[in-house]
């Protein structure tokens, strides 16, 4: 490279790396607003953006989840199975996308999503299935979500290990017929809510006993008696059984912030850029449900504000690593500079500062909180708070009520951020 090429890529990069940190702070400000404001404002917004390569797994997720929430679940398919296309072949990061992180910035390079989001592609992926009425391709994907889930299986700590992808594992299991493995995977989101030392909500306490009583399952069922305090009682058949997936809430986008440093071999303080997630203000609320005097309300099966720290924790000994890597070297390049010219050692330590910020791309759109809630209702007509699409699809008539015959599974998915309820309905099995 000549000498003028590579001066004026000294000089242009970090104009380009300040354009795309102002891009990712846009990012952040739509997700940060999306409760005020509405998935598709913010879905227009962010198609204004034209992101770069290394970014547009992030771009994908977001623009996917914002369509799934508004209902246009073909659309949101489309966007999150092309993420997860970028996200699979990333897993074998290119030599100069590390390089280029190792030396420069690390947003260069792309954007390959954390533990827990690249499981939660494919729990949302199956929920966007199960809307459009297509359990095969539902099992896919919770399938994939189990393979992933292991991959990451570690014996330190629970990483990427995510008891409402298991509980939705089971309950797309259940409504295939597939009893058994849907026993198995109900008992995993069951123990794996235990090992995080968190109690258990009564839907997963009352599920699995019931289905080992369909199984005829006696001493399954009796041993999860003991674990969950609850009698097994077979389903009513003369009721409606309604499962509510619910999510609240919009996790909280990481923030750049710097860390003091001293560095024996340079014999001075430095300074690095390192995300952070500031303190959540999110608060829990619950999607309650006023049916004939009766008070039903979803609990929480997945805190992702926990969730993504957790992840950042696990990723955080390597980010400060490379990071401290990368100062070490760009201040070696400003002192050669000083030692050949002091002018040059000036730019040099401008382009050092400019190229130098924290990585704060992230699945930012996701809910805070995935709930669920499970009962039953007799045979009727019942008001719900939010409108409901009956067909799952955007063009269809809204309505605000909910019809339901006996032995019916209703499956209803709840965006908080939109507002409305989509519907799966399985008739009863003969």
């Amino acid at each position: 490279m000549s000498s003028i090429k590579k001066t004026l890529l000294t000089v242009l990069m970090p104009v380009f790396l300040q354009a795309c940190a102002i891009q990712h702070q846009q990012v952040n400000s739509l997700a940060e607003q999306l409760d005020q404001s509405t998935p598709s404002a913010t879905l227009l917004s962010l198609q204004e953006i034209n992101p770069p390569a290394r970014d547009r797994a992030q771009y994908l997720l977001n623009t996917g989840l914002l369509k799934s929430v508004t209902g246009d679940f073909e659309g949101g398919i489309d966007d999150l199975q092309n993420a997860k296309d970028i996200l699979n072949s990333l897993q074998a990061t290119s030599v100069s996308e590390n390089l280029a992180a190792a030396t420069i910035n690390e947003t260069l390079r792309g954007y390959d999503g954390s533990a827990s989001e690249r499981v939660l592609l494919h729990e949302l992926l199956s929920i966007n299935y199960l809307m459009l009425d297509d359990l095969d391709a539902a099992r896919v994907e919770v399938l994939q979500a189990a393979v992933v889930m292991d991959e990451l299986a570690t014996e330190e700590k629970p990483v990427g290990q995510l008891a409402s992808a298991h509980y939705i594992t089971g309950l797309v299991y259940e409504l295939g017929g597939e009893l058994d493995n849907a026993r198995i995977s109900y008992r995993k989101a069951a123990n794996l809510m235990t090992l995080r030392n968190l109690s258990l909500p009564s839907f997963l306490q009352n599920g699995q006993g019931s289905l080992g009583s369909d199984l005829g399952m006696d001493e399954s069922a009796d041993q999860y008696r003991e674990q969950a305090f609850l009698p097994a009682e077979p389903p009513d058949p003369n009721t409606a059984e309604i499962i509510v997936i619910y999510w609240d809430g919009v996790v909280t986008s990481k923030r750049g912030t710097s860390t003091s440093v001293w560095v024996p071999s340079m014999n001075q303080v430095v300074s690095l850029a390192l995300p952070h997630y500031p303190p959540s203000d999110y608060v829990h609320q619950p999607f309650t449900l006023n049916i004939a005097g009766q008070q039903y309300r979803t609990e929480t099966i997945e805190d992702i504000e926990a969730l993504l720290r957790e992840d950042l924790d696990g990723e955080s000994a390597a980010i400060y690593a490379m990071t401290l890597a990368r100062i070490v070297s760009k201040h070696q390049f400003v002192k050669s500079a000083n030692e050949q010219n002091s002018g040059l050692a000036l730019f040099a330590n401008i382009v050092t500062m400019l190229t130098e910020s924290a990585d704060i791309r992230s699945w930012n759109m996701l809910p805070s909180t995935i709930q669920i809630g499970r009962f039953s209702l007799p045979a009727g007509e019942y008001s719900l708070p939010y409108p409901l699409n009956p067909e799952s699809l955007p063009a269809s008539p809204a309505e605000s009520k909910l019809a339901v015959s006996p032995g019916e599974k209703v499956v209803l998915f709840v965006p908080g951020v939109s507002k409305r309820i989509f519907s799966f309905r399985q008739a009863p099995r003969l």
